[in-house]
Order: C-alpha cells, then sequence, then structure tokens
C-alpha cells in the first residue's frame, strides 16, 4: 500500500519532469507557460500547506526555489538524482511548515 508521503514526493518528482521540460522549451524560444500541470497545488493541499497564510512564500522560497535544481538534471544518464531532489524538496517543505505552524 502507497502512503501519503510516497504519493506526495512521486507528485513532487512529476512536477519536477514537467518543470524541467516547460524551461526546455521556453529556453528554445517556444511560449510553453500555458502548459505547467499546477501539481504544486495539489502537492500543498495533500501536505496540509493550502491556505495557509505563508503558503504563497513557501511554494516561491522552498518548492520552486529547490525545483530550479532539476534543470541541472539529466534524465538519460540516471533518475537518482531526481528522486534524491524530490526527496529533499518534500522534506524541505516538512521542515518549513513546522516552522509556521
Amino acid at each position: 500500500m502507497i502512503d501519503d508521503k510516497n504519493i506526495i514526493i512521486s507528485l513532487i518528482r512529476d512536477s519536477l519532469i514537467n518543470f524541467k521540460l516547460i524551461s526546455g522549451l521556453n529556453n528554445l524560444g517556444l511560449n510553453a507557460d500555458d502548459y505547467h500541470t499546477y501539481l504544486g497545488d495539489t502537492i500543498f493541499k495533500l501536505m496540509g500547506l493550502e491556505g495557509h497564510k505563508q503558503s504563497d512564500i513557501l511554494f516561491e522560497k522552498v518548492y520552486l526555489a529547490n525545483a530550479q535544481k532539476v534543470r541541472h538534471i539529466s534524465f538519460a544518464t540516471s533518475t537518482m538524482e531526481l528522486d534524491k531532489l524530490s526527496k529533499e524538496i518534500y522534506n524541505e517543505l516538512l521542515l518549513a511548515k513546522g516552522m509556521v505552524e
């Protein structure tokens, strides 16, 4: 049985893949901003961060700041770095959640 933690980490991973794709297409001169999946909203709901007075700041300073790191990960060589980053973001969000509650 999959628990909430693993579901959230999987959603973070999927969000990172989408983020890298959108960033790559934008770097090629294509406007791909309309194709974001907004998985961040779902992740924040599942973690109990949605609607929190600090949720916008957490999204920008924790989630998006760490998601930027995916740009330097090569999926062709290994997905281990992607998995590691997904877990790091999850743990950072948990830590931040504890600080604002």
